[in-house]
């Protein structure tokens, strides 16, 4: 199985970023929604598709934000929506085993792309992604049945000596979703 290239979108947070995405976040007009709408299609043109909550953590640290607070997260799903309705980023949910995630890609990106693992954790990659890579391996190997050998590949896939520990569960239940 051929992987594309991961690219990780990268930024340094500067005092200028810093006040930028913090009057963002605070300010609910359609002049700074459209500056997250910006920032988010930037970061899916680099690393789309891409999981929401990657995407928005991404877009925090450019403003040194460390941690996403709840008001943050529902001013970056909001414009999500307007993004959405401009025809500029196209979401669907991406199954999930707590919580709600969107699974976000530009217009002119595929909605699955299967690329290498990169800095991202498991957590980071869209279940749609790991569904594919999990079918095709075990079309390859010809038995879905045995998901120890199974995840072993893609331990291997992916250039890891072993999965990091909360590899399994993600994969269990990607697992569930698409292959049981």
């Amino acid at each position: 199985m051929k992987l594309a290239p991961f690219s990780p979108y990268m930024s340094k947070p500067t005092p200028q970023s810093r006040q930028a995405i913090s009057s963002q976040i605070m300010n609910p007009s359609d002049e700074m929604t459209d500056q997250i709408i910006k920032g988010l299609v930037e970061i899916l043109a680099i690393e789309g598709p891409t999981l929401s909550t990657r995407a928005f953590t991404q877009y925090g640290r450019k403003g040194g934000i460390v941690k996403m607070t709840r008001t943050a997260v529902q001013r970056f799903t909001k414009a999500l929506v307007k993004a959405k309705k401009d025809g500029k980023i196209l979401f669907e949910i991406d199954p999930c085993e707590e919580g709600v995630a969107y699974l976000l890609w530009l217009p002119t990106q595929e909605r699955v792309s299967v690329r290498e693992y990169g800095n991202r954790g498991f957590e980071d990659i869209p279940a749609s992604e790991l569904g594919e890579v999990l079918f095709t391996l075990a079309d390859e190997m010809h038995d879905a049945s045995d998901k120890t050998k199974l995840y072993a590949k893609i331990a291997e896939l992916y250039g890891l000596k072993q999965l990091p520990k909360n590899a399994t569960a993600r994969l269990d239940f990607v697992f569930q979703q698409y292959l049981a």
